[in-house]
């Protein structure tokens, strides 16, 4: 229901820009005492805090009375803040969250005190015995006995590269500061597990599981929970911060808006027309959406929470707990469920007054933390102490008397600050890995010291020395917490707040970084790889020395049309560096005895012709089979993209080879394509299956996958562009990009370095297999090159390129030296080998 409206509206807060929706009555004729209050609250807020946009609605007696919006999407662009604008509600999402888990108990697709590890048998805390009691409902409860915002660092600043399974596997690694369910702090990791949980449970993702059964079902047609068009979907309220009197548009979304790690916990958007159909079907008793006793699950107060002095000024609150997705407490003896969301440059709140049917919702798309605040308690008091007449001027002079209290305090002297020259910090340069959060380099940058996290690039800035310590000062000014950093410990990084008192999110004090390589390769591989930097198609480069990286960087973009960057957890289509990944896996089948390397292949493919009698395994690792390439024999007729079945078809049709199998070398796709099939026929299983349970789970390469269209997905994926007349456009695919054995593996550098770990050990085969693998078996068209099986073999090295649609990538192994050069890129040229070769001469001086 769209409710009576206000239309006396200050000049001074219009000029910039308004809107009210009238019911058809004389809206200022009709207004009551409330709601001139919540109009002058509404003035006063948006005005005094000079907020880029804000919109708020309230129920009254069960029915929307007032709605009411002002300001801009992005400031300065004209276009004015609605009902339909789409607002980031941030941790407002953890009770859609709750709520979808709720329906789920309904259904008896799960109940509350379920393990987790029924659902994500891979979740793991640090503690083996909190890992087997962690029930689902302890998931909500923010009593997981992590410190407040623990591992907070995976999810913002956004955009970064961090996984819902990065986020699930990093749990492991932090330490609890509290026993399991003793202490209440505030924790944003576990809704992203409990979203999982909930989209395991329901078989689907969790975005599709959020737009299934809540934003369908209550009609909230503009609510957004995953991936989506900026521009399409339209109306979309950017973040800002203030930048003197002046607001400023602060990480502005990209055309293509990716789905959010952090979605459970806080990465839902939604108008304020929807949020206002959310606020009424909890105040509906006679809603059926939730059953009475899941209503009550997730109103019951569970958890309790510490009051605040000023909750107790403020609002005379005696209690106060968590339930499941919502705070409970009094205020002025009135029960309130409610909520708040924060994001950078972006603030929500929702509150509830069950006991009188009452309620409202706002949005604040810029600075608004005291401006929610006020906004909050004056708008409470209207209902529970109409009597007090307290303005938001009243609060806002208290707030700013105890800023000044606490500031006086606490707040310590300011230090001047310089850059030190990188020579004064040479024994403190160098590549440090934590284990939840992944890399950061410390390295000389433009005449002085950059640190840059390998997962999260937002976070980049300066090394600067304050009085006796060394601090990080963010480039981007939207990250407003500095870390001081301790090398107190020779090899070791830890990191700790500037401001003691910046948001609980900038978790640094989780991290414990140890040191894993040095900095001394990457200037001049950053030289070398100057024509991939900026907003191009990327590259990731990898040098690994004695099993270490000494040079894990990305350079360019992975995705132009997003902008995000690669880096080194990007994952690139491999094109033929795939295939020696198929010639492992016949190896592993030989080692089985499922398979010998001189079975003919009709064993396994029955259905090729004669001119296949001769040819063996064998024949296709070394390309010497002479089978005619499937690309060119590809019929006119033949639309969509071929797979690796399709390819036999193609050869089924065929009468000759090019040479007497065994004769001569010609390198063949059509040959590793059939190896993949034999894999299948061997093995009882898919390739893309094969693959992943016997090379990619056994050796941790958790983000690398044989890609099929709708079945598998590619995490952090790299997308292929081609130049042509000076303009980069997406070439990502191609008719044979769906064939498998011959170039269908997506994998990360990251990755590679576990695949190069294992071809010196035997921990994937023994070592007379990877020997043969290694060996030269055939001498190729390139005089200086033999062919091993998946390898060439150029003097001391073995090296493998590939080249497709928009990517070209090489790996080169010099296995006596114990250095790997990976180049993974997506463009369609440079060829990257000589630049390989480029990189292992520095390395190897």
């Amino acid at each position: 229901m769209r409710g009576r409206t206000l239309g006396v509206v200050a000049l001074t807060v219009c000029a910039v820009a308004c809107t009210v929706y009238p019911t058809g009555r004389g809206a200022q004729s009709t207004q009551s005492s409330m709601e001139k209050s919540i109009d002058a609250a509404f003035d006063d807020v948006y005005a005094r805090y000079r907020l880029p946009g804000l919109a708020l609605g309230v129920v009254r007696d069960g029915k929307v009375v007032y709605t009411r919006t002002a300001g801009e999407t992005s400031a300065g662009s004209g276009e004015r803040i609605g009902s339909r604008t789409l607002f980031k509600i941030a941790s407002n999402s953890k009770a859609m969250t709750t709520g979808v888990l709720a329906r789920l108990v309904d259904a008896g697709k799960l109940r509350w005190d379920d393990p987790v590890t029924r659902y994500l048998p891979q979740f793991r805390m640090r503690d083996p015995w909190v890992t087997s009691q962690m029930q689902v409902r302890d998931l909500l409860l923010h009593n997981s006995g992590l410190r407040e915002g623990a591992g907070d660092l995976m999810l913002w600043p956004e955009p970064n590269l961090f996984t819902r399974a990065d986020i699930i596997a990093g749990l492991a690694y932090l330490q609890p500061e509290h026993s399991f369910r003793s202490h209440y702090d505030y924790d944003n990791l576990m809704y992203v597990v409990a979203g999982e949980v909930a989209a395991a449970a329901a078989g689907t993702s969790y975005e599709a599981l959020v737009q299934r059964e809540l934003f369908e079902p209550l009609g909230m047609t503009r609510c957004q929970a995953g991936a989506f068009e900026r521009d399409v979907v339209g109306n979309v309220a950017q973040p800002h911060m203030l930048d003197g009197d002046r607001n400023v548009v602060i990480r502005k979304d990209p055309e293509s808006i990716p789905v959010s790690t952090s979605g459970p916990a806080g990465g839902i958007r939604c108008s304020l027309d929807d949020m206002m159909k959310w606020v009424s079907m909890w105040l509906d008793t006679d809603s059926h959406w939730l059953t009475p006793a899941q209503r009550e699950a997730v109103w019951t107060p569970h958890m309790p929470i510490p009051i605040s002095a000023r909750q107790r000024r403020w609002d005379g609150s005696r209690f106060s707990a968590y339930g499941y997705g919502w705070r409970i407490s009094d205020v002025d003896g009135v029960l309130r469920v409610a909520h708040t969301g924060t994001l950078a440059g972006m603030y929500s709140a929702v509150t509830l007054l069950p006991e009188m049917n009452s309620g409202f919702v706002f949005m604040i798309n810029g600075e608004g933390s005291e401006a929610r605040t006020v906004l909050n308690e004056v708008l409470v008091k209207l209902f529970t102490a109409p009597g007090e007449r307290r303005r938001a001027a009243d609060y806002t002079a208290e707030l700013t008397r105890e800023r000044q209290q606490e500031s006086q305090e606490s707040k310590p002297p300011a230090l001047a600050r310089q850059r030190p020259a990188a020579a004064a910090l040479a024994d403190k340069l160098g590549i440090y890995r934590d284990p939840w959060f992944g890399e950061v380099a410390i390295c000389p940058r433009d005449g002085g010291v950059g640190l840059v996290a390998a997962k999260s690039p937002q976070l980049d800035g300066e090394v600067m020395q304050a009085g006796e310590r060394l601090l990080v000062d963010w480039r981007d000014d939207s990250i407003d917490a500095e870390a001081w950093l301790d090398f107190a410990i020779p090899g070791t990084l830890r990191l700790s707040k500037v401001d003691p008192e910046a948001d609980f999110s900038y978790d640094y004090e989780d991290l414990a970084f140890t040191r894993v390589g040095d900095c001394s390769m990457k200037p001049q591989v950053d030289a070398l790889m100057r024509d991939y930097t900026g907003d191009v198609p990327g590259a990731s480069v990898l040098v690994l020395r004695d099993g270490q990286p000494i040079v894990r960087a990305g350079y360019g973009l992975a995705d132009l049309e997003s902008h995000t960057p690669a880096t080194a957890t990007t994952n690139y289509r491999l094109a033929s560096v795939t295939k020696q990944f198929t010639a492992a896996s016949i190896l592993l089948l030989a080692e089985d005895g499922k398979l010998k390397l001189e079975d003919r292949i009709r064993k396994w493919l029955p259905t090729l012709p004669k001119f296949a009698e001769t040819i063996t395994i064998r024949h296709l690792l070394t390309h010497t089979s002479g089978l005619i390439d499937y690309e060119d024999v590809i019929p006119d007729t033949f639309k969509g993209q071929l797979h690796d079945a399709d390819v036999l078809e193609l050869l089924q049709s065929q009468d000759r080879t090019y040479f007497r199998p065994g004769s001569d070398y010609r390198y063949s796709n059509s040959g590793y394509s059939l190896l993949a099939l034999i894999v299948e026929r061997a093995s009882g299983r898919t390739f893309a299956t094969f693959l992943r349970e016997r090379i990619f789970q056994p050796l941790g390469m958790t983000h690398t996958v044989a890609f099929e269209e709708g079945v598998s997905t590619v995490s952090n994926r790299a997308f292929g562009y081609t130049q042509e007349q000076g303009r980069w456009g997406r070439t990502d695919q191609s008719q044979t990009s769906a064939v498998l054995g011959d170039g269908g593996i997506y994998s990360s550098i990251d990755d590679l370095a576990k695949w190069d770990a294992a071809l010196y050990d035997g921990r994937l085969l023994p070592q007379k297999a990877l020997q043969q693998a290694f060996r030269p078996a055939t001498p190729t068209d390139d005089p200086d090159v033999e062919y091993g099986y998946g390898w060439r073999i150029t003097g001391e090295t073995l090296w493998h390129s590939g080249e497709t649609v928009g990517f070209r990538n090489v790996i080169v192994r010099y296995p006596k030296r114990h250095l790997t050069v990976v180049v993974l890129t997506n463009r369609n040229e440079p060829e990257p080998y000589r630049l390989a070769l480029k990189i292992a001469e520095k390395a190897l001086k």
